[in-house]
Parts: C-alpha cells; structure tokens; sequence
C-alpha cells in the first residue's frame, strides 16, 4: 500500500489492487496499468478505497489507444530495479505490471495477425 493509502475494498478492472496504484494514477495523470504520464487517456473503470469512515470511487484511465508494449516494458523494468520484493517474486505491483506488458504484447500480435 502506498504511503498513506488506507485498505481497499475490492480489486479493480482488469485486477489492478487499489493499494498498488499511486496518487498520480489514482488522480488520472498517469496510466493505471502501465504508469505513463497520460497525454491521450481511455477510461478504465473505478475503484473505492475506505478512508477511515467513508469510501472514496475514483475513475481509472489508461493509455490511448492501448498502453504500448515499450511503455509497459519500461514501466515493468523501472520498478523491478528497485524493489526488493521482485527480486524475491513477491510483488503485487510487479506483477501487475509483467501483466500490462503481456496483455500489450498479446494485443499487439492479434492487431499484426489480423
């Protein structure tokens, strides 16, 4: 969970934890799957994190049109270099990150397939 970040409630669209995004995807400045500064967005859907008493919703963007595979690989290697808990396999955000990549690469071969 980042920083002050209270517990979730439920996972979000495509499986993103709530406790793994940052401020600046949670607020729409950056992509919620891959974390690239956002200059054309797509929506995504929501997640509600608890704040003590109160629920807050806050609606997800990402990338447009698709986060790309060089922005989701390079997303994906810059965490990995400095977190511990990817060296040992163990990182949520990680591996939501390897799933960006891979859902950009499978949608990248169907796009060259078709």
């Amino acid at each position: 969970m980042k920083g002050h970040q209270p517990a979730t409630t439920a996972p979000g669209p495509a499986g993103i934890d709530p406790a793994a995004l940052t401020r600046e995807q949670l607020h729409g400045w950056r992509c919620a799957l891959c974390g690239t500064l956002l200059t054309g967005d797509r929506p995504l859907g929501t997640v509600t994190i608890s704040q003590s008493p109160t629920l807050t919703t806050y609606p997800l963007w990402a990338c447009d049109p698709n986060c790309t595979t060089e922005n989701a690989w390079r997303a994906a290697i810059g965490h990995a270099a400095g977190c511990e808990a990817c060296r040992t396999g163990e990182c949520e955000t990680g591996q939501r990150l390897l799933d960006a990549y891979s859902a950009a690469i499978r949608q990248e071969h169907a796009e060259g397939a078709g």
